[in-house]
Order: C-alpha cells, then sequence, then structure tokens
C-alpha cells in the first residue's frame, strides 16, 4: 500500500515513544509545519477537556443572555426616552393650542367691543344730523340762584313758563344736565300748552339719553309722536328710538321704528332711516 497522499502533498509521520502509550503526531502541510498533536492522552484529559468545553459554553450563554439583557435593557430605555419626548411633544402642541384658543377668543372679543363702539360712534354721530331742531342758543344764562328762584314761582303763568323753559335751556346749553332735566320736567309739568312743550319734550329725551337711561329716553320721545304726531319733531324723536333699539341689538323694534320714520318723506330724518335700513335688512 503508498503512502503518499493525494494531490502529492509531502507528509512525514513519526512514531515515537511515550509513556502510557501516547501518540506523538507532526504534520507538515504546504510547506508549513502544524502541531496538532498531544502526548499521553488518558481519559482524565478527555473528562476535563468536555469540563472545560462545558464550562466555556456556560460561560458563552451567561455572556450571551447578559448582552440580550442589556440590549433589552437600552430598547426599554430607548422606548421610555421617545415616550417622554412623545408626552413633550402632546404637552408643547396642547399648550399652543390653548394659547391659540386663547388669543381667538381675545380677538373675537375685540371685534365686539369694536362693533360696540362703531355702533356707538355712529348712533353719536347720526343724534348730532337729527338735532337741528334741538335749541341751541339760550336767551338768557340760567343760574343755579335764579333756577331754583324760577322753582319756587307758581307754576301755568306765561310769564313763569318762558321763564322756566329759558333757565331749563340755559342749563342744557352749558351741559349742566342734572339740572337741565330737573327743569324740563318742571316745565312739562307745569305747562303743559305752552308752545315749547315738544321742544322741551324732545330736549328731555336726549337729556335721559345721554345719561344712559335709554328705556326713560324712549318712554320720553314716545311722548312727542302720542301727543303731536304732526310736529316736526315726530319723526326725529322716532328716528332717535330707532337709534337706541340698534345700540341695544334690538332689530325688530329698530326696523319698525326706522319703517315709520321713512313714513314722513320730507322730514331731515326720512334720508338717514332709509340707510339705516338697508344696513340692517
Amino acid at each position: 500500500m503508498s503512502l503518499t497522499p493525494p494531490f502529492d502533498t509531502p507528509v512525514a509521520l513519526e512514531r515515537g515513544g511515550c509513556r502510557g502509550g501516547g501518540v506523538f503526531l507532526v504534520a507538515a502541510t504546504l510547506g508549513a509545519t502544524l502541531l496538532f498533536a498531544s502526548g499521553c492522552v488518558t481519559k482524565g484529559d478527555l473528562r476535563r477537556l468536555q469540563n472545560e468545553v462545558a464550562a466555556q459554553a456556560v460561560l458563552q450563554e451567561t455572556e450571551t443572555r447578559d448582552l440580550f439583557a442589556a440590549i433589552q435593557a437600552l430598547q426599554d430605555s430607548l422606548q421610555a426616552q421617545s415616550a417622554i419626548q412623545s408626552e413633550i411633544v402632546v404637552d408643547t402642541q396642547g399648550g399652543i393650542a390653548r394659547e391659540l384658543r386663547d388669543m381667538q377668543t381675545q380677538l373675537s372679543q375685540l371685534f365686539q367691543l369694536t362693533g360696540q363702539i362703531q355702533r356707538i360712534v355712529t348712533v353719536m354721530s347720526e343724534r348730532l344730523r337729527a338735532e337741528g331742531a334741538r335749541v341751541t342758543v339760550s336767551p338768557q344764562r340760567a343760574y343755579p340762584d335764579s333756577l331754583a328762584a324760577g322753582f319756587r314761582r307758581g307754576g301755568g303763568d306765561p310769564a313763569d313758563c318762558d321763564g322756566t323753559y329759558a333757565m331749563a335751556v340755559g342749563e342744557f346749553n352749558e351741559r349742566r344736565l342734572n339740572t337741565a332735566r330737573m327743569a324740563f320736567s318742571r316745565f312739562l309739568a307745569e305747562c303743559p300748552e305752552h308752545r315749547q312743550t315738544t321742544t322741551a319734550q324732545f330736549n328731555l329725551g336726549d337729556i335721559l339719553e345721554q345719561e344712559n337711561r335709554l328705556d326713560e329716553a324712549i318712554e320720553q320721545f314716545l311722548l312727542i309722536p302720542q301727543l303731536s304726531p304732526l310736529a316736526d319733531l315726530t319723526p326725529v324723536a322716532l328716528y332717535r328710538i330707532a337709534l337706541i333699539y340698534v345700540l341695544q341689538d334690538n332689530v325688530d323694534l329698530a326696523v319698525s321704528y326706522l319703517e315709520r320714520v321713512v313714513g314722513y318723506p320730507d322730514s331731515d330724518a326720512a334720508g338717514p332711516a332709509r340707510e339705516r335700513l338697508e344696513e340692517i335688512r
């Protein structure tokens, strides 16, 4: 039998002596010398080798388990960090949304306030336009002493009525609204047949409106068309009532009184009343 290995690879085999019958094997392949052998291999050596392999396997399993545990802990940490970041993002978004809602609410309130201011300005402008018939020239400046003296005099006498009216107009033109209101009220109570009754009634309603006593102002303005439906101040008084209802956001009543004003086509208030109707409708 030939001892030459395949592919003409040179191999040298030597058998040497060993205690216990061990074999020492040396192989040289492709010009390199490799030592494979161990001397005197016994069953005890095999058991030790098996124990070492088993110990290495246990160690490797332990290290693998520890590695997996570390990886899982890292994943849990990443998930926790992601959850925290998500909560932060949600909280931030929620805070921004709340701020936006607050800003929208404030903006809506600002728009409402602006609308109210615009309505008040419009009412004041229309009031100035409608006050053409109001008495603005005082024949005699009335001072508190003369006003009190006029109140002490008895009513009904034409001279006394003229004096009371003059004092009321003077106080009105001087913007002393409290005394003017009392004077006009006294004049209307004591001089119901006086030629200036309608004008006094209108001015009394005007004073109450300026004092923001709007319901009382409406009552006074209403007395003009009730007592003097053909008076020049009747459509003006109706128009002032309509403007108060516009200010109070009572559209139905405002439209009703504006339509009544339009029924006086020759009055100065008819044109503004038609314009207001077009705006409201």
